[in-house]
């Protein structure tokens, strides 16, 4: 047992206190609004946990106070989150850390400065590398959530929270992929919405993206957990369906179409309706190109016709011949 552990643990034992003193800093700095949105209860549940890993790194004096196990590093990382709605800055959890270190070394003044200075000053020493090792973990933290937002936005559509046309390009690649290394085959839809510009036009752009947002949704729902959809363009979306030939992707087509017209409402009669060209590969192609451009063109068949799907066309014999190949 080292000299400093029994003063330690008695300021481990108030670690509530020690808590209750952090959040005390915590609001004195914070606007209205910042109080109103912080964890208080995850504070209460996590904090006191988090003061007993730091002391315990002080008491350890001579181990590396940047290992931390699992669960420490994830008590550590709870830092990020006590702006609750609001996302932390680095430079915020710095002084969220700097506080907390500031309450620890004054309970280890009121133990440790007047009997015994030299150990008082070891302590604070291990105390100054702990809270650089939380520090560094809830630092990591922010780093990894920021980059997994920045990854989401670039492959997000903004509107309707589908994919975007980046992202329906890196899955086609995918599945053409599995598709030359395995056999499997997979449906391409493309998808225009009828009607929007006559919405955009007559009740303006706000509720344009209404219907966008409920044509969204309609997607969502009658797709299976495997499948992919995104919009592409103003009002294009695409679904990708995995292990479907050109007869599936027809028949997931006409659920497309009923379920848009049964959920997307519009300001006034005509209804809005979708427009669909279905494909699949290999029956139609195996590369991205051309099984957009089959579909594109069976789009346009169904919307001139006024059918909402059509099946594309089958490719030429020496096109076909290809494909197997």
């Amino acid at each position: 047992m080292t000299p400093i552990r029994g003063p330690l643990a008695r300021v481990d034992r108030s670690r509530e206190e020690l808590a209750k003193a952090f959040l005390v800093r915590l609001i004195e700095r914070a606007s209205l609004d910042e109080i109103r949105e912080l964890p208080t209860e995850r504070i209460a549940r996590e904090l006191p946990e988090l003061i007993s890993d730091i002391l315990k790194s002080v008491a350890s004096n001579g181990s590396d106070p940047y290992k931390l196990d699992d669960a420490q590093v994830e008590r550590a990382a709870s830092l990020a989150g006590l702006r609750g709605g609001r996302d932390a800055s680095v430079a915020e959890v710095a002084r969220d850390v700097a506080s907390l270190q500031a309450v620890l070394v004054k309970a280890l003044r009121e133990e440790l400065a007047e009997n015994d200075p030299e150990q008082f000053a070891d302590a604070v020493e291990h105390l100054v590398d702990a809270a650089g090792a939380i520090q560094a973990a809830v630092t990591e933290e922010l780093v990894r959530s920021r980059s997994r937002e920045l990854e989401s936005q670039a492959n997000t559509d903004a509107l309707t929270g589908l994919g975007n046309l980046r992202a329906l390009q890196r899955e086609i690649a995918h599945l053409l992929d599995l598709h030359k290394r395995y056999g499997h085959p997979f449906g391409l839809l493309l998808m225009d919405v009828d009607g929007l510009k006559r919405i955009n036009d007559s009740h303006g752009h706000q509720a344009g993206d209404r219907v966008l947002m409920q044509v969204a949704m309609s997607v969502r729902r009658s797709i299976r957990s495997v499948d992919i959809a995104a919009r592409i363009g103003g009002d294009e979306f695409c679904v990708l369906a995995p292990e479907q030939d050109a007869a599936n992707a027809l028949k997931l087509g006409e659920r497309l179409n009923a379920a848009a017209a049964e959920e997307v409402a519009t300001p006034d009669d005509p209804p809005v309706g979708l427009s669909i060209g279905a494909v699949s590969c290999p029956e139609h192609g195996t590369d991205a190109e051309t099984l957009i451009d089959v579909a594109d063109k069976a789009m346009y068949r169904a919307k001139a016709a006024g059918d909402g799907v059509a099946l594309g066309e089958v490719p030429p014999a020496e096109v076909a011949e290809e494909a197997k190949t």
